[in-house]
């Protein structure tokens, strides 16, 4: 029996991220991406660099499901999002990706604690004011 209880505990979970063979091309023969393999696992810090046009922002949008991929395989905490309609990919960014923009993309007629709560407002959910404060 603590063998069993010994493999449970131990059990890996799925990567936050993974991507497996994504492309991305656009009209006019563009390849955004070609191929692209890449695991993230949780709690992990990841910088993403390179030239302007290099693939960067692309890159990022199939990652969290913003945009996708004309071929290959995106997974974000094992849940394959490649197949998902717009309306789950929305649920499933609202609950499991965080963004943090270059411009930060704040509304201005809002406070910060509103522009922070706003997809918890968004979700039909109260936030925490423990860990709001």
């Amino acid at each position: 029996m603590s063998g069993a209880l010994t493999a449970t505990a131990t059990a890996r979970r799925a990567p936050a991220i993974a991507l497996a063979h994504v492309a991305r091309a656009y009209p006019g023969g563009v390849r955004a991406l070609d191929d692209v393999s890449l695991t993230v696992e949780h709690g992990t810090f990841l910088a993403v660099m390179g030239p302007s046009g290099s693939g960067k922002s692309t890159l990022m949008h199939c990652a969290a499901g913003l945009d996708s991929p004309t071929a290959g395989s995106v997974r974000i905490d094992g849940r394959e999002i490649s197949g998902l309609n717009e309306t789950r990919r929305t649920e499933l960014r609202r609950e499991r990706v965080g963004f943090v923009f270059q411009a930060y993309n704040l509304i201005p007629s809002l406070s910060v604690e509103d522009n922070i709560t706003l997809p918890l407002r968004l979700a039909g959910r109260r936030p925490d004011r423990e860990w709001l404060r």
